[in-house]
């Protein structure tokens, strides 16, 4: 497993802009993208941090309850927080949230990108884990209490300034490329 803190995510004013727009039927003005720009230069809340891990095929298969697509060969798990949000339900902060919890998934998606690329595979997208049971089960997997986040096994939600996600590794290229099971980087987890 691999953690990672403080480092830095840019916020981006035109996403956060979308989002309102989208999800909260607000018309974009002038004055609510000062708001925006304003919000985000305050925003000294956000710490972002994260958890994560590859497993080969046969590891993640004994041990987690994702389905793999017929060509991946290993299992790259995520998880990520912001850190602590401030007591408020605003629209202006849940826009936040997401755009600061996407940069974060980012981020942590491009340095799983490069190594999956020296073990001549692609990664897929990254798919954020909706389930809840599920997203605690690969949270717990990869240490997120190392990240600050709890799991209540009784009750498996994780907070809303957090994220579990999964991406699958596929070979590429022509002739026998280096398989992720031989990968130094893939870790196999005792079952």
């Amino acid at each position: 497993m691999t953690k990672i803190k403080k480092f830095r995510v840019t916020l981006r004013p035109r996403e956060v802009a979308r989002w309102l727009k989208k999800e909260k039927g607000m018309e974009i003005t002038p004055d609510l993208e000062l708001e925006i720009e304003s919000q985000i230069k305050e925003a000294r809340w956000l710490a972002p941090a994260a958890v994560y891990t590859t497993l080969t095929r046969q590891t993640a298969e004994k041990t987690t309850p994702v389905s793999f697509p017929d060509q991946s060969v290993a299992l790259s798990i995520t998880a990520v927080s912001i850190g602590p949000v401030p007591e408020d339900s605003s629209a202006m902060l849940q826009a936040l949230v997401h755009e600061a919890l996407s940069q974060t998934v980012q981020f942590v998606t491009r340095l799983i990108t490069e190594q999956a690329k020296e073990e001549d595979c692609e990664m897929s997208a990254p798919e954020s884990v909706q389930d809840p049971t599920l997203a605690a089960t690969l949270a717990t997997l990869v240490g997120v209490n190392r990240i600050g986040i709890t799991v209540d096994a009784s009750h498996p939600v994780l907070p809303s300034y957090s994220r579990v996600c999964h991406s699958f590794w596929t070979p590429v290229g022509k002739g026998s490329p280096r398989r992720a099971e031989s990968a130094g980087r893939v870790e196999k987890v005792a079952v």
